[in-house]
């Protein structure tokens, strides 16, 4: 796999990652500030680096210039060998799997198995793993060359106990290889459900509104976003995540609460084209019939998509993120931070 090191400056507020395959070191001398105790690397932290992770193809065919060729779809489940490469305090790996930017449920190894849109796999302070994703492909015709979008998440089964923990600190990281499915045949139509969606959301809304002023010097100033201004909107693409109207970094209790609005934007380069979902328990939510939404960016504007959770859907503890997955050549994939919607006993 060839190498590309990637250090996280500031947890809730991560920039596009490039899309490689790569080396990943965690570092933390620029973590947030956190209560020790309330940070689930404690411990490790005077050590400087809290992890290492390397994914991406297994023996993949490649052109005269050594990069990877677009694998060829020809109908039924399509196999994906991967592997994967962890050092450190990382104790868990799992990985979502997105085509054309939206989820994909899929199995692992065994074509009997289950479909999941999350496998988490078990490490060790030094590990090395060698799997296949088997997925029977949920869009694509024939002629379309897609993108197969492999995310990985540090520590996915890690979940704050409100305890001794309240937020997710440096687990639920994320980084990404991107590859390419060529369709000799078309998707199979089907009206099976290949991975379990939630049903959390009601009144969900999408629109593209004009940017103005006012978003890019309270809205994406609020979400981390300094410096940019009408004239640089262009240049990356910025996202913002709300729950009622305030920015969440690690837990919301919603005891008592009826419901809960969620508000989400994307806006930047203009032509960028992403797919946008939201998880619950690594599983993505349900909206308008699908799990994810499709944009294009446009010049000064700004997708919106508002969207109320009800609460009475919700038992005990709940990790909750989106995602924005790129589905064109030259776009990047953003997580954003994890938060637990909890309810008190």
């Amino acid at each position: 796999m060839r190498k590309r090191f990637l250090s996280l400056a500031v947890i809730f507020v991560l920039p596009f990652a490039v899309a490689a395959c790569g080396n990943y070191n965690i570092a933390d001398e620029n973590a947030p500030p956190q209560n020790v105790e309330e940070d689930p690397f404690a411990g490790v932290q005077e050590d400087g680096d809290l992890g290492f992770l390397s994914h991406g193809e297994a023996n993949p065919a490649r052109a005269d210039d050594q990069s990877v060729l677009p694998y060829e779809y020809h109908g039924g489940e399509f196999v994906l060998d991967y592997q994967f490469v962890s050092e450190g305090k990382l104790d868990s790996i799992g990985f979502l799997l997105f085509l054309d930017g939206k989820p994909q449920a899929y199995k692992v190894n065994d074509t009997g198995a289950e479909y999941e849109y999350l496998h988490c796999f078990r490490t060790s302070e030094k590990h090395e793993e060698k799997f296949s994703f088997v997925f029977t492909p949920d869009t694509g015709k024939k002629g379309d060359t897609l993108n197969m979008t492999v995310v990985s998440v540090t520590r996915p089964d890690f979940q704050p106990d409100m305890k001794e923990t309240s937020s997710y600190g440096w687990y639920h990281q994320s980084f990404e290889r991107v590859l390419k499915l060529h369709f000799n045949e078309d998707a199979p139509e089907s009206d099976s459900i290949y991975g379990e969606s939630i049903t959390a959301f009601r009144d969900v809304s999408i629109s593209e509104e004009k940017v103005t002023s006012s978003f890019i010097e309270n809205e994406l100033v609020k979400a981390g976003w300094d410096g940019v201004t009408m004239d640089t909107l262009d240049n990356s693409v910025y996202w913002t995540l709300v729950y009622d109207g305030e920015v969440v970094y690690d837990n919301i209790n919603l005891t008592g609460k009826d419901m809960l609005t969620v508000r989400y934007t994307l806006c930047g380069t203009p032509g960028a084209r992403y797919g946008i979902s939201f998880f619950l328990n690594h599983k993505p939510i349900s909206f308008d019939g699908a799990v994810s939404c499709d944009v294009t960016l446009s010049k000064g504007n700004v997708w919106i998509i508002e969207a109320t959770i009800d609460t009475a859907k919700l038992d005990g503890f709940n990790t909750f993120y989106a995602t924005a997955v790129a589905a064109d050549e030259n776009s990047v994939t953003s997580k954003t931070g994890s938060i637990l919607l909890y309810k008190e006993d």
